[in-house]
C-alpha cells in the first residue's frame, strides 16, 4: 500500500463514480431515516431552524430533513458530481434544501446556523492538523450563538485495539476489497479501496485522522464550541473504548 505522509487531496480523486455506487448507493433509505431521526433528537431540531449538513455528499440527509418539512437546510459538499445528483432529487421531488459547493475549512456563511452536523465518516480529512481545526473553526463561525454542533467519526480508541487488516463485499457484480493500515505517529488511518467491476480494476486511497474523545473536546474548545455529551451509537450509549463510531455534541459559546 502506498504510504506517504505528504499525501494531500486524496478525496479529489477517491470521491467519484466509483465511491458513489460502492460506498453511497449501498446506503439503504431506512438506514438514511434512521440516522435522520438521530440527527433531529440529537440536534433537538425545529422546522424552521438554519440548518447545515456539512460535507453532505449526495444529500441523503439534508434531502431527507427536507421531505420531513424542514426549510431552512443547507448541504455543503466540496464533489460537484454529488450535488448535481444531489439537485435532481430535489428538482424531482420539489424539495426546499439549498446545496452549496464548497470547502468545508471555509464554509462561506457567518453566524447563520441554528444547528450543523457532519455525518457518516467527513471529518478528519486533512494531511495538516491545522487544516483538521480550521473545518471547526468554520464551523464555529458559521453557528449563531448557542448553536449545536453534532460529529459522528471513527472512534480511534476502539479501532486501534480491535484493528483489522482486510475486508470486502460485493453487490450486483462489483467488488470492493479494502486494506487497512494505522500509521500510528499521525493516528492516520490509511485504507485502500480496489474496485472490481468485470475486467476492470480501480485502486483509491483514503487518509482518515482518527481523534480520542479528549483530542476532540480540547479542539473544540479552542474554537468556541463546549463540550456537551458522547455517544457511541444512535441509541446514546455514552461513549466507552467499545464503541466503533463517536458522536460527540457540542454548543457555540
Amino acid at each position: 500500500m502506498r504510504n506517504n505522509k505528504s499525501t494531500a487531496m486524496w478525496w479529489e480523486e477517491f470521491f467519484d463514480d466509483s465511491y458513489g455506487r460502492m460506498g453511497l448507493e449501498v446506503i439503504d433509505a431506512e438506514r438514511t431515516r434512521v440516522e435522520v431521526d438521530f440527527i433531529v433528537g440529537a440536534l433537538e431540531l425545529k422546522k424552521r431552524e438554519w440548518i447545515l449538513d456539512l460535507a453532505c455528499g449526495k444529500g441523503r440527509h439534508s434531502l431527507e430533513l427536507a421531505r420531513r418539512g424542514f426549510s431552512r437546510v443547507t448541504g455543503l459538499d466540496y464533489t460537484e458530481d454529488y450535488l448535481k445528483k444531489a439537485r435532481e432529487i430535489k428538482e424531482a421531488e420539489n424539495l426546499n434544501v439549498r446545496l452549496v459547493q464548497g470547502d468545508m475549512r471555509d464554509i462561506p456563511f457567518d453566524a447563520e446556523f441554528d444547528a450543523a452536523y457532519n455525518y457518516f465518516t467527513s471529518f478528519g480529512f486533512f494531511a495538516d492538523e491545522k487544516d483538521n481545526e480550521k473545518v471547526i473553526a468554520s464551523v464555529a463561525k458559521a453557528l449563531k450563538p448557542g448553536g449545536r454542533f453534532l460529529l459522528e467519526t471513527i472512534n480511534r480508541d476502539q479501532m486501534i485495539r480491535n484493528f483489522f487488516k482486510l475486508g470486502w463485499y460485493e453487490r450486483e457484480g462489483e467488488y470492493v476489497l479494502k486494506r487497512f493500515e494505522i500509521d500510528l505517529e499521525t493516528s492516520t488511518l490509511v485504507s485502500e479501496w480496489t474496485y472490481l467491476r468485470g475486467k476492470r480494476k480501480t485502486v483509491r486511497q483514503v487518509r482518515i485522522r482518527m481523534y480520542s474523545l479528549h483530542e476532540m473536546i480540547t479542539m473544540l474548545r479552542r474554537n468556541g464550541l463546549e463540550f456537551v455529551s458522547a455517544w457511541g451509537n444512535k441509541e446514546k450509549e455514552l461513549l466507552t473504548w467499545d464503541h466503533h463510531r463517536m458522536i460527540v455534541l457540542a454548543k457555540k459559546s
